[in-house]
């Protein structure tokens, strides 16, 4: 039967998170480095630490807080590494874009009458970031995310400008359960149900083996793999996985995923976002 609604991941989904999480530590990095002539071994170290404390490798305030670089410069760490902060954002600005297709598509999919849904693991603050930016505020129904992280005490949000900034025009954003992460089908079953539609009218999309497709098919959702957003095997994601917010646990369970002849995806994107629609009914 032809899809009514259609839940999407979106890191390497909807857009290159790979690739913008790279160009862009990797500037901020280079410029810290530079500048601060730090052991690069000591400063990637610390920079896991403290991802995994609050849970995500874009925690905004990092250079604030790194030990190597407080010891240096005290609370003049901001001033200091303004330039890495603005190779930072240069980066950002010529990076961030959807992956071809993607805008089309989504477009396409809600002139027909389809529901489309967002679930992700980055935490609110960063995703919707992205969201306003991309354009996907109205394109997208739905968006569920984890709530933000914790700021450290003193700090009263990761937030630099009004509240209004932030939010969305059309998009509505719920967050998902403190704690939970994929592949994590009851989160995916309770979303469905939030929608208010019925399991065989869902289509699933995500680049993850593992986190996507698992839990796709053990919540008996359709499930399609976005093979061309598929970061694992990318030179860069050895850096990511250098100073992650994933625990070795959460990094091991990936490999054994990723070996050959694990899980079979039951559809593949192997070129472009548009590849999915034929499982939609859509109107010319």
């Amino acid at each position: 039967m032809k899809k009514r609604v259609l839940i999407t991941d979106v890191d390497n989904t909807l857009l290159d998170w790979q690739e913008l999480w790279y160009e862009t530590f990797s500037a901020m990095t280079d410029k810290v480095l530079e500048i601060s002539d730090v052991d690069p071994d000591e400063f990637y170290a610390q920079c896991s630490v403290i991802h995994q404390k609050y849970g995500t490798s874009e925690y905004s305030r990092l250079l604030e807080e790194l030990p190597c670089l407080r010891e240096l410069y005290g609370d003049d760490v901001v001033t200091v590494m303004a330039p890495a902060i603005d190779a930072f954002r240069a980066a950002r600005r010529r990076v961030l874009k959807l992956y071809p297709t993607v805008e089309d598509t989504l477009k396409t999919l809600k002139a027909s009458g389809v529901l489309i849904a967002a679930f992700t693991e980055s935490k609110a603050f960063y995703t919707s970031y992205r969201f306003r930016k991309l354009g996907l505020d109205g394109l997208v129904d739905y968006l569920y995310s984890p709530a933000d992280h914790s700021m450290p005490d003193g700090t009263a949000s990761a937030r630099f400008y009004a509240p209004e900034s932030y939010s969305f025009t059309h998009t509505v954003h719920h967050h998902t359960p403190e704690g939970e992460v994929k592949p994590n089908p009851d989160i995916l079953v309770q979303i469905i149900a939030d929608l208010g539609a019925r399991i065989e009218e869902v289509v699933y999309v995500g680049d993850n083996i593992l986190k996507d497709i698992l839990m796709a098919q053990q919540a008996g959702v359709a499930d399609v793999h976005a093979l061309y957003g598929a970061s694992q095997h990318k030179p860069e994601y050895e850096l990511l996985r250098r100073v992650t917010h994933w625990t070795p646990e959460m990094v091991e369970r990936e490999r054994h995923a990723l070996k050959p002849g694990g899980l079979m995806p039951t559809h593949v994107l192997d070129k472009e976002f548009a590849q999915i629609l034929p499982l939609f009914e859509v109107r010319s």
